[in-house]
Formats: C-alpha cells, structure tokens, sequence
C-alpha cells in the first residue's frame, strides 16, 4: 500500500460505531481519501430476538430506519469534514460482508464494542475477527473525536510487518511526530542479578545495550524512506506488552500502531499475545497493520527482542560466570571489547 485513498468504516449506531464513523471522517478529510460508511443488518441472527420480542416486526421498516439514520449521520459528517461520503445498509453476516468489503479499500475503521450488551458482545467478536484475519490496516476505534492524532506510538520488532506498522503510521501526518518503540528482553540481566554481578557492572552492560537497540532502531527508520514526520526513538526493558502500555501512557499517546504476522500457509494472520493484549488493554485507539503479502514471513525464533546467536555466543549461564569472575578487573575499554556478551549479535 503506498498511499491511504479509500476508508470503509461500519456503524450499528452506537455510540462506539458513531465514534468509528467519525474519525474515518476526520482521517478522509485529512489524507483526501474516499469514504464508506456501512450498515450490517444480521438477519439470520436477529432472527431469534425478533420472534421472541416482536413476532410482528417488519423487518423492511427496520432497514429504512437504518438507511435513513445512516444518511442522517452522513449529512453531519458532511457538514463537520468537509468530505461527501457514500453509505450503503446490506443485510447479511456482519464479518462476512466486512471481510469481502475489505479487499476493496486501504484502511478499516472500526468501533471496540457495539450497542447493548448482547450487540456489544457480538460486535466485539466481529471486531476481533477482523483484526485477526483482515489482510487490510484495521483502525480499533476506543475514544471520542478531538481532532487529529497528536502522539503516535509505533513498537518495533525489526520484522517486515513493522516495517509496514512504521510506514503506515508516517502517511497518518500526527501534529507531534511519531514515537518508535523497542522492547528489550530482560532475561540476561535477572541472570546477572542472581550470579551476583555488581550493579555498575549490570548498568553498564544495560546502557550499552540501550545504545545500540538506539542506533538499530535509527538504521531502520532512516533505511524505509520516510517523509517528514518527526521521529523519535525509545528503547526500554520489560515484558514487551507491559513495557508498550507503561510507555503509552507515559508518553500520552492517543494511538498505537503496530504490526501482525502472516504464519499460516492458509493466509490467515495471527494477531500475537502481545499485540492482543496491548490492544485489549490500551486506552487509546489502536492500528492493526498486516504484513505486506509480498514478504516473507519472519523465521519463527525471530521475536520481539533481539536474541544471541547460540553458535557464536555463550549462553547465560556462562555469560553471568564470565562477568562474575571479571567484574572487579573490567575498565569501559574491556565491556566494548566484550559487549557481545551482553548486547545482541543480530544485523539490522
């Protein structure tokens, strides 16, 4: 996808959808894109709930009123974003409709829940479908409309779907830059802890690494091309969710962007435990970015933190020996000359 020119978003009229509605508004007006508005009326599954609480409801009249609740939300969007947007009630499976609507258009807007709380279940699960298995960026929508992105915050793994994540995020113009993201593994430094290495022996081992995850994150970046967004880099140790949800909400970012991986031979897409639980967790809206299909997928022991090479490195238990042993004697020239023990191996 080199430019966003066409969004989908769908509402059931609540106010999540509503909010959903206008920020793809918002989003069209500022990238000059086509905007879509849907309606999904579930036939086969409002089937029950009708019989059993309306047997009489026309279910004719309840897609005018949907057909004239859609063109009133579209005559207020008109007025608000300047744009003219094209709205459409079909009557179908709500995911199927979306998933076949969605190879049609660059961008996926949609609300986190829906509208009561049977519909606030069932929209949620279409929701988490789609964020699963649509090969198009997917806008979750969880806050009202206040003007555009301020804070972006994109994390990073180095793979080709965060490539994507990074570039998708540079074409949404945020006011104040977008934030660059990297979760670094602590494991290595609870073994030096329990091996009882000094603690200025373990800080200098940490910034070291800080540094050249830093510089890694800057090759990269300055490697896909960018525009003239504002970039800025953080690295930061901890468990990759909790280290992205601290570091949200540290910075005030009102969205996230991140990436999933394509694994399955089918073509479906994973969404991976940490992007589930950030997205799960986060306050602010979150955008899903897929794998651009033209790559190849990662290989499996690729993770979200750089890992040692086991055939040129030592393993942990030798590592921690090793800084034991040396701790006293070690100088600032010897860590350069050792830090392949601490810090990753891995090329950009």
């Amino acid at each position: 996808m080199t430019s966003i020119t066409s969004i989908l978003t769908a509402t059931d009229f609540s106010v999540d959808g509503n909010h959903a509605v206008r920020r793809a508004a918002l989003l069209a007006h500022e990238l000059g894109a086509r905007l879509r508005i849907l309606h999904v009326l579930n036939a086969a599954g409002c089937k029950p709930l009708r019989d059993w609480f309306s047997p009489t409801l026309d279910f004719d009249l309840k897609a005018a009123q949907a057909r004239d609740a859609l063109r009133r939300l579209a005559v207020e969007i008109s007025g608000a974003y300047d744009l003219t947007a094209s709205v459409e009630v079909t009557v179908g499976d709500p995911f199927e409709i979306l998933m076949q609507a969605s190879e049609h258009v660059d961008l996926m807007v949609l609300g986190r829940r829906g509208r009561g709380r049977l519909k606030g279940l069932f929209m949620g699960r279409t929701v988490e479908r789609m964020v699963r298995i649509c090969r198009r960026p997917v806008l979750v929508v969880k806050t009202s409309v206040q003007g555009g992105y301020r804070r972006v915050l994109v994390p990073i793994d180095f793979t080709a779907s965060s490539d994507a994540a990074i570039r998708v995020a540079d074409r949404l113009r945020c006011e104040r830059g977008m934030h660059v993201f990297h979760a670094i593994n602590s494991r290595r430094e609870a073994v030096l802890r329990d091996a009882d290495v000094p603690e200025h022996v373990i800080t200098e081992a940490r910034m070291m690494e800080e540094g050249a995850i830093n510089a890694r994150m800057r090759r990269k970046v300055a490697g896909l091309g960018l525009g003239s967004t504002p970039i800025n880099h953080a690295p930061a140790h901890g468990h990759p969710a909790r280290a992205i949800l601290r570091h949200a909400h540290k910075l005030g970012a009102d969205l996230i962007v991140a990436g999933k991986q394509d694994r399955s031979s089918l073509g479906g897409f994973l969404l991976g435990s940490v992007s589930s639980r950030v997205l799960s967790e986060a306050t602010c809206d979150m955008l899903i970015v897929p794998q651009p299909r033209e790559s190849s997928p990662p290989p499996a022991a690729q993770t979200l933190s750089p890992r040692l090479n086991p055939e040129s490195c030592p393993d942990n238990a030798a590592i921690a020996r090793s800084a034991a042993a040396h701790a006293g004697a070690l100088t600032r020239g010897h860590w350069i000359h050792n830090k392949a023990r601490f810090v990753s191996r891995r090329a950009s």
